[in-house]
């Protein structure tokens, strides 16, 4: 059972508000068979000492460095990265802060998300040498600023339009703004319309868009301003060239960005294993100014020569954060950090350190005999004169929040739901001492004959995916499609996901 000693705990508070969101929403949630994150409050009931917990992903290997080709200069950054068949895709904004060097998108591939390789595509010219890894360097006069290229996904797209990509271009004749670009190969791109086909906004960040399988559309988060605060806004559209403005997402009284606790970065996307939920990991700018603890961060030299150009790159630093939405438009923020800085020296307490490359992929684990993991990638000495670095982080498949009970045995409560299938499985951890055990209810709260928590079979291991039996039988068919509530009676132990299936 792993998880960091930071963690967030939705209390009372959040208990009240659950029990009033379901007095106010009678109807049962239907959730068919679909897998059920416990990432926000859609599912929850009741919940008695067990905690909603966030978790933090662990710090793995160096999986790339930047800086020793002329091109990659000190300050890569806005990293997508995308999975397809049997190849991973990486793109980067190659770029010298310090140094000098002009921006460009460059990239690299992998064989299993994990160990990264730059191949020579001898695509563009950079100083006079077509022997590189750029993938695009500037158009018609502009500039490239950021570049996030996905898999389409939508019904009927044709070979050569597999992959599109939406990016931020500036400084050319026309107007500056977000255009469009479509591959057959993830390699060789062109645009798919001359010139930006949204315009207005600020976009000076990593904006990104996909085709979303719940709404039937293509969706895009970008960077914008309001009262000189950085925010989230999102637009939508239906063949990726004509773009509706849906304005800022939103968040509940007391979260989101603020003048204090900036969003620079979005990197939402729609979580593989259940497309309805959206999962994001903002990178969270704060600048409290010169400020005595400024000069007890590490490099307190190299900082005031930062200074020197611009205060904010001494002063700044950036986390990232982890948000949820089923919606969409309004999200969830967990109140803890989901990369922090951490315990360093050197490489992660400056502005443009720990932002998340979207979005996250699933890969082999390195460890023992463990089941494959989640990799999420986060930047490190961006912009410090030397080589910046992109670090491999994991986390359990559905790790991201939890039910955790712990050594005094809790409960907890879904709402009601309606489900399809036969078997429940669920993605659980306990101690060696830990337990779970799961009763289905009537709507009103009384336990239904044979699944009472007296006829659970005891859940103690560690799972992602593991059927639950009542005296053991597992077939829950006869239940399905009538409201009924689930009950967890929990010791040590951490309920990450759960799902009815066939």
């Amino acid at each position: 059972m792993k998880y960091s000693v930071f963690f967030v705990v939705i209390s009372a508070v959040f208990c009240a508000f659950t029990s009033m969101t379901q007095a106010e929403n009678p109807e049962p949630l239907s959730i068919g068979s679909s897998l059920q994150l416990f990432v926000d409050d859609w599912l929850v009931g009741e919940l008695d000492h067990v905690e909603v917990l966030v978790h933090h992903p662990e710090r793995q290997e160096i999986a790339a460095e930047f800086g020793d080709l002329p091109w990659d200069g000190d300050s890569a950054g806005y990293f997508t990265i995308m999975y397809d068949g049997d190849l991973y895709h990486m793109y980067y904004h190659a770029w010298g802060q310090n140094s000098g060097e002009p921006l460009s998108i460059a990239y690299l591939r992998s064989s299993d998300g994990i160990h990264w390789e730059r191949p020579n595509l001898g695509l563009c010219d950079f100083q006079g040498n077509k022997e590189n890894n750029i993938v695009m360097f500037g158009l018609r006069g502009y500039s490239n600023h950021d570049f996030n290229p996905f898999v389409d996904k939508k019904p009927g797209v044709p070979p050569e339009a597999k992959y599109k990509a939406i990016g931020y271009l500036y400084g050319g004749e026309g107007k500056d703004g977000l255009f469009v670009f479509q591959s057959a190969d993830a390699v060789h791109w062109s645009e798919i319309t001359p010139g930006p086909v949204f315009t207005g906004h600020a976009f000076d960040t990593q904006n990104v868009a996909f085709w979303s399988e719940k709404e039937n559309r293509y969706v895009l988060y970008y960077r914008d301003f309001r009262d000189g605060i950085r925010i989230i806004k999102r637009a939508v559209s239906d063949n990726f060239t004509d773009w509706t403005d849906e304005g800022e997402i939103l968040f509940p009284e007391g979260e989101g960005p603020t003048k204090e606790t900036q969003y620079y970065t979005n990197q939402i996307f729609p979580y593989y294993r259940n497309k309805d939920i959206y999962i994001g990991f903002p990178a969270r700018y704060t600048d409290r100014g010169e400020v005595p603890g400024t000069w007890n961060l590490p490099e307190p030299e190299f900082r005031k020569q930062r200074m020197t150009r611009e205060p904010r790159l001494g002063t700044a630093v950036t986390d990232s954060i982890f948000i949820a939405s089923r919606d969409g438009v309004h999200f969830s923020q967990s109140n803890d950090v989901f990369v922090a800085p951490g315990l360093r020296t050197a490489h992660n307490w400056f502005y443009g350190d720990n932002y998340l490359a979207w979005s996250l992929i699933e890969t082999p684990s390195l460890t023992d005999d463990m089941p494959n993991e989640l990799s999420i990638y986060a930047t490190e000495s961006y912009g410090t004169g030397g080589d910046s670095r992109l670090r491999r982080y994991t986390l359990r498949i559905d790790g991201f929040a939890s039910l955790h009970a712990k050594s005094v045995s809790g409960t907890a409560a879904t709402k009601p739901l309606v489900f399809e299938g036969r078997n429940l499985s669920l993605n659980v951890a306990t101690s060696a001492a830990g337990e779970l055990l799961v009763e289905i209810d009537h709507p009103d709260g009384t336990p239904i004959e044979g699944y009472a928590f007296s006829d659970c079979d005891v859940i103690f291991g560690d799972f992602l995916d593991r059927e639950v039996s009542w005296n053991g039988k597992s077939d829950l068919g006869a239940l399905a499609g009538q409201p009924v509530v689930l009950r967890f009676k929990m010791r040590e132990a951490d309920l990450y996901s759960l799902q009815f299936k066939p």
